[in-house]
């Protein structure tokens, strides 16, 4: 049972080696488009809740 447990570990280790090898640029980019979408998702989401008060509908 040991030997699974190392053996998954050095797989994601192996599996997890090109996000060092691209000095942490991935995740930054990943984090930036995350970033950017929950913006514009609450950007969104304010317009139509305005929209709806102005119209008297249901939110």
């Amino acid at each position: 049972m040991t030997d699974f447990f190392f053996g998954l570990g050095h797989l994601i280790q192996w599996t997890l080696q090109f996000i060092v090898a691209a000095n942490w640029t991935i995740p930054v980019i990943i984090i930036a488009v995350l970033l950017f979408g929950m913006a514009y998702w609450l950007y969104t989401q304010t317009v139509l809740t305005r929209r709806a008060k102005e119209r008297n509908e249901f939110i």
